[in-house]
């Protein structure tokens, strides 16, 4: 058996399936146990949690069509999501190379004990091997950071100050599928009709989800400021971003672009900001 501790719940996986204890904080939102049979294991969504940024694995069942859920997917009350707190990259890469030893039918270590790595899992580490955060910004800028950076870097972010302008690789890189606008939404909200790109860091929340929220309100995503642009919706980030310098450059030029901050975004689609994962960072309190 293997046996890991994530965040507010405990792992553990044998040949006879899966199951999750949770603590009595994430019982608050979740339910106390999930039991999956090997029969019942489809598969799982998994993003890996790193130094600074949690991580989770969402158990696809048969029967069962959920879609894979994006940034803290315990906020939703999905039952067959397991949370991992950052810094938990040994415990994720464990439960998941178990996982994979488990529905592949490959040797299971069964000493029952707590699990730090995934060597003793039955399958090996380099599968699941988190990868490293390059250095290179996203969008790469020239330009110095200016009084309005300094506006969106303490404004951006749901209002919240004191953080650091630049967000990991992996929240603020680009997904690969643009979501369809939701042409049922409030034709009279501020967001339906609007062409919208987004630019910079939304800790805690990542891009995809930003785009979700855009999309679900009727508006158009865009990776990129165009001639079509309406409105750049701006993340924290310690300089002047590529995308940013150029809807100003279109402003100049006469073209109808908005520049919104995260704060205001989210108000125009009816959000609330969500906790940072410093304020719930050494708590049993689920994401």
């Amino acid at each position: 058996m293997t046996t890991v501790t994530a965040h507010g719940a405990t792992i553990s996986v044998d040949r006879s399936g899966v199951h999750v204890e949770r603590t009595p904080m994430g019982q608050t939102l979740l339910p106390p146990t999930l039991d999956v049979s090997p029969a019942d294991l489809r598969g799982w969504y998994h993003h890996a949690p790193t130094a600074t940024s949690p991580g989770w694995i969402q158990f696809s069942l048969a029967g069962n069509t959920d879609r894979p859920l994006r940034g803290y997917p315990a906020t939703h009350g999905a039952s067959t999501v397991v949370a991992f707190a950052p810094g938990q990259q040994d415990a994720f890469v464990a439960a998941n190379a178990a996982l994979t030893a488990l529905q592949g039918g490959y040797p299971m270590d069964d000493s029952g004990s707590d699990h730090g790595d995934a060597a003793s899992a039955g399958s090996p580490l380099s599968l699941f091997e988190l990868p490293e955060e390059p250095a290179a910004d996203p969008e790469p800028t020239a330009s110095p950071a200016s009084s309005d950076t300094t506006r969106s870097s303490k404004s951006g972010n749901g209002g919240k100050s004191g953080k650091s302008g630049r967000g990991s690789w992996n929240r603020v890189a680009t997904p690969d599928t643009l979501p369809e606008p939701d042409l049922t939404a409030d034709a009279d909200g501020p967001v339906f009709g609007q062409n919208v790109t987004v630019t910079g860091d939304f800790e805690p929340y990542e891009k995809g989800e930003v785009w979700d929220m855009i999309a679900a309100a009727g508006g158009t995503v865009g990776k990129n400021v165009t001639k079509k642009t309406t409105v750049l919706v701006l993340g924290t980030w310690d300089s002047v971003t590529s995308k940013e310098k150029r809807a100003r450059e279109l402003q100049e030029k006469g073209q109808d672009i908005q520049l919104w901050t995260f704060a205001e975004f989210l108000e125009k689609v009816g959000r609330t900001a969500r906790p940072d994962i410093s304020e719930v960072k050494g708590t049993d309190a689920p994401f």
